[in-house]
């Protein structure tokens, strides 16, 4: 990795945190282990062999872990008194929630292939 890459994905970062702070709320955008499923199932997904670089594996592995975490998060949602019962306030904030698994994964899709560049 070059130093032009590096000052490339350093601002690519903190153009999305600009993003989110200029849209307000910021704190919807974070959770903690949404953010941890994904890291860590990119990083099982760095392990396997292959000719792709490490870089490349774990942003394929972050989008896959993305939708993934979605999954798990609709059919919990779907599961849930507060589906049966159409409450909207309970839904709602879980359907975030679910939504931010594909934002991470993307997310670091998006710099590993700004990265690899």
């Amino acid at each position: 990795m070059n130093m032009t890459k590096i000052v490339l994905t350093a601002a690519y970062v903190a153009f999305v945190a600009a993003t989110l702070f200029s849209v307000g709320n910021v704190g919807q955008y974070f959770d903690v282990a949404s953010f941890i499923f994904v890291v860590v199932v990119a990083g099982f997904c760095v392990t396997v062999a292959g000719d792709e670089s490490a870089v490349s594996k774990f942003g394929a592995g972050a989008v896959r872990a993305g939708w993934l975490g979605s999954m798990i998060g609709i059919i919990a949602i779907f599961g849930s008194a507060g589906f049966a019962s159409g409450d909207l306030s309970q839904i709602g904030p879980a359907l975030a929630v679910c939504s931010l698994t594909v934002f991470y994964g993307y997310f670091f899709k998006i710099g590993a292939i700004i990265l690899e560049g």
